[in-house]
């Protein structure tokens, strides 16, 4: 574990201690003030292309590393926050450019509508409203990989039964960081992690799937697809930190995947916190996880 990961979790942990339980603006306030503190030290290299795009109505973002301009083959990412932070994502794009280096392909982030104004199944709609846009012009579904951290990863594994209920080809493969992929909470790490894991309080999770799931039931397949039937999915690459709360999460979606046939990788980080991947600027462990997914889609897509 390297250093800089003790530091950054001992920072979460203080941080954690401060954060408001109950007021979801008060959320979102705290969230918005890190991100424009951390917006003017982001690194992103001069020679990626970042670009701002509307699809199908929904907002997102290119960024196009130089050796992936020529590509016909992306990665659709949805950014994690609980279905309720992280737009524009603004922290996700070094992530997403050196991604887009490692891998040598496009990478297309979606800046879906959040919670609490627009709430399940909105998120899932605006990112299959991207994938059906890409497949409407001109890219198959064999050139498209989905990623997404967190609520992000949730998404990958929703937006995928949504294309089969509708149908629609499948991706090539998806990638799943930190999956929040239970909003019921039933999962062991809920309790055995919940004073060892560095940055996520379990009250926030409690209150954001409360608010996401409006009117349903947070056991409903899409909403909490750890309950879904993975049948006919694509190969899955799943990473989790060893102390997350949301362990449980990750383990479980490989388990229901690998029941089904899927091809599944995974690999639970020595005490990594929450979707550590998107801290590429910070964190040699993130700089390793990034060049593991580029690996995973070099791997298989052709």
């Amino acid at each position: 574990m390297s250093w800089q990961s003790i530091v950054l979790n001992q920072i979460f942990r203080l941080r954690k201690r401060r954060i408001v339980k109950t007021d979801p603006r008060a959320i979102k306030a705290g969230y918005n003030k890190l991100e424009e503190k951390t917006e003017k030290t982001l690194k992103i290299p001069t020679t990626t292309e970042h670009r701002v795009d509307t699809l199908n109505g929904v907002p997102c973002e290119w960024m196009i590393a130089e050796g992936a301009k020529d590509s016909d083959q992306l990665v659709l990412y949805f950014h994690g926050g609980g279905f309720m932070l992280g737009s524009p994502p603004i922290l996700h794009r070094p992530l997403a450019a050196r991604l887009s280096a490692k891998s040598g392909r496009k990478v297309l982030l979606v800046d879906y509508r959040l919670t609490p104004a627009h709430t399940y199944p909105a998120p899932v709609e605006d990112c299959s409203q991207v994938y059906q846009w890409l497949l409407d012009n001109g890219y198959n579904a064999n050139q498209i990989a989905f990623g997404g951290d967190s609520a992000g990863g949730n998404l990958v594994l929703s937006v995928i039964q949504s294309a089969r209920e509708q149908s629609l080809p499948l991706p090539a493969l998806g990638i799943c960081l930190s999956p929040w992929a239970d909003l019921t909470h039933t999962g062991s790490s809920i309790q055995s992690n919940k004073y060892r894991d560095p940055m996520l309080p379990v009250e926030i999770l409690e209150l954001m799937a409360l608010i996401y799931g409006k009117g349903h039931n947070l056991a409903e397949p899409k909403i909490s697809p750890v309950f879904a039937d993975f049948s006919g999915f694509p190969p899955l690459l799943v990473y989790a930190g060893t102390t997350e709360i949301l362990l449980s999460d990750a383990e479980r979606v490989v388990a229901a995947a690998e029941a089904k046939g899927v091809t599944v990788e995974s690999k639970y980080w020595h005490k990594q916190a929450h979707a550590f991947p998107v801290m590429t600027q910070y964190l040699p462990e993130a700089r390793e996880a990034v060049d593991g997914m580029a690996d995973f889609i070099n791997r298989h897509m052709r």
